[in-house]
């Protein structure tokens, strides 16, 4: 049976930025910064980094890190599935995953994730699991694991974006509740006042993707999300804002190099 939850500890000697890019995913994660020289982005927000602090990501967010220099990189990163909350009987713990207000941040900073537990809590999944050659079966990580989220609902203190990310910023809100309809950066440019030129520029500087390639992102994750939910992938196509089935295909092939099968979008 696969797992719903895992966690690594990760070690990048030299990171560069071109191996971290943009995505998004199914599952939560929670990333605990250990070392290294970098900011984090989550959709419109922007976080310096320092050791210990800890991003809490949610489903379907679009993020990903920034190396301002090759200093080398430590993290410890949690994935929980949606399906852990019910299987270890702790439905509350998802609340600070759903349901978030648009200006909640998303970062825990190390003088908190030290003073709540947290911090802790991780070394001790840490010890616990040196020598489990099963982790995914072993109760007490499997404890630890809820306690980590126990913690994480605790914490009403979240940073805010510590760094404005410019009139890119306005663009992705609007796109994050506009990529069903029809968008061009004519008509961004116009509702913006903004060169297109200028805003191709720094929306990639900013996310490391083209608008259209964001679009596109958008669009297919909510193709899986509404699969997910029983939607027809033919009417899910349509709903998430591809022009019909053609569009959908062709855009899917393009960002996963397979075609779409109904075993692929769930």
């Amino acid at each position: 049976m696969e797992s719903s939850f895992s966690i690594a500890e990760s070690y990048t000697p030299a990171p560069t930025n071109a191996h971290f890019q943009l995505h998004n995913h199914d599952d939560y994660e929670i990333l605990l910064f250990l070392a290294g020289d970098a900011r984090y982005v989550v959709e419109d927000k922007v976080y310096t980094l320092e050791p210990g602090d800890l991003i809490l990501i949610r489903k379907h967010e679009f993020h990903r890190i920034y190396h301002n220099s090759s200093s080398p990189y430590r993290r410890v990163v949690l994935m929980v599935s949606p399906s852990f909350f019910q299987e270890n009987a702790c439905p509350d713990y998802e609340a600070q995953f759903l349901n978030v207000p648009p200006d909640m941040g998303h970062k825990i900073s190390a003088d908190t994730v030290r003073s709540c537990g947290l911090y802790d809590a991780f070394a001790r999944y840490k010890k616990y699991g040196k020598n489990s050659p099963q982790p995914f079966e072993n109760p007490v990580l499997k404890s630890v694991i809820v306690e980590i989220l126990y913690l994480i609902n605790q914490v009403s203190n979240f940073s805010a974006s510590d760094i404005s990310a410019g009139p890119v910023k306005s663009v992705i809100l609007y796109l994050n509740s506009h990529f069903d309809r029809t968008v061009t950066l004519d008509s961004l440019q116009e509702k913006f006042f903004i060169s297109k030129y200028y805003l191709c520029r720094e929306f990639r500087k900013a996310t490391g993707l083209t608008v259209h390639e964001y679009i596109r992102r958008k669009r297919l994750t909510m193709v899986r999300e509404l699969r997910s939910r029983g939607m027809r992938i033919c009417d899910a196509a349509l709903e998430a804002g591809f022009r019909d089935y053609s569009s959908f295909y062709r855009a899917f092939q393009k960002e996963y190099g397979i075609p779409p099968r109904s075993d692929n979008l769930l």
